[in-house]
């Protein structure tokens, strides 16, 4: 098993459990304690999970209600948004994701564009539907009061159901070694949902998001498609983004 594959097993067991314990890990993954320790380390001091005395503990996680968030870096999440509506062509089937930045990309959709768009985040749905020719569509599954997107199996299985033009996904961080990751878990499901099922994605970040990480990885940094950002990204972050092979665009 790989590095990565076996942190990310580690990651989801603690998901799901709200706890892992050092020789639980041993046994099902088998391998040696002294591996299981180190990546316990390396995983926290990423900021992933919390080590306790014979295991691990989740990295307590803070949610914000969907306005709050819209008010973080607004300018920045408009620039981006303005980018990211210019990719959007007559006739196309789009997912859009739950972000505040994906959501202000109504705001700058020609009047009279024609497509169809499918999203699980209510805010933006409402958004979209003021558009008289767009075919706003919500996926359906479990609405989270706080975040106002829906989640669960339900969700998942209307995605894969659809072979998606583009998407437009908000990211929280972006890191070279962990990849694109975010802090809820059904979150990075929907997203890889929604990436694995569309001819081309758009990852939409804030410079601030870059070299952060999250504990639910999406996917590799080469595996996202296109990052568009804003100018405020560090120029040393940019380049070795790039020399990773990161495709990035600045709006």
């Amino acid at each position: 098993m790989l590095n990565d594959e076996r942190k990310n097993r580690i990651l989801e067991a603690l998901n799901q459990k709200g706890r892992v314990l050092s020789q639980e890990l041993v046994n099902d993954l088998k391998v040696s304690e002294d591996t299981i320790r180190r990546d316990l380390k390396d995983l926290a001091e990423a900021g992933l999970l919390k080590r306790v005395h014979g295991g691990a503990l989740p990295v307590g996680k803070v949610t914000f209600q969907f306005s709050k968030r819209e008010k973080e870096s607004p300018a920045e999440k408009n620039t981006i948004a303005r980018r990211a509506a210019s990719f959007v062509k007559d006739r196309q089937v789009i997912f859009i994701d739950g972000g505040t930045t994906t959501a202000q990309v109504a705001a700058h959709l020609k009047p009279d564009l024609q497509a169809t768009f499918i999203t699980n985040c209510l805010p933006t749905a409402v958004r979209l539907s003021e558009l008289p020719r767009l075919d706003v569509r919500v996926i359906g599954g479990h609405v989270t009061p706080d975040l106002l997107l829906t989640f669960g199996p339900q969700t998942i299985k209307e995605i894969s159901s659809i072979q998606a033009d583009l998407c437009l996904i908000s990211m929280e961080c972006l890191d070279l070694q962990y990849g694109a990751t975010v802090s809820n878990y059904d979150d990075s499901l929907v997203k890889q949902a929604m990436i694995e099922r569309s001819a081309e994605s758009y990852v939409l970040a804030e410079g601030q998001k870059f070299n952060r990480v999250s504990p639910y990885k999406v996917a590799d940094i080469e595996a996202i498609g296109t990052i568009v950002t804003d100018s405020s990204v560090d120029e040393k972050h940019l380049e070795a983004f790039r020399k990773s092979g990161a495709s990035i665009l600045i709006a």
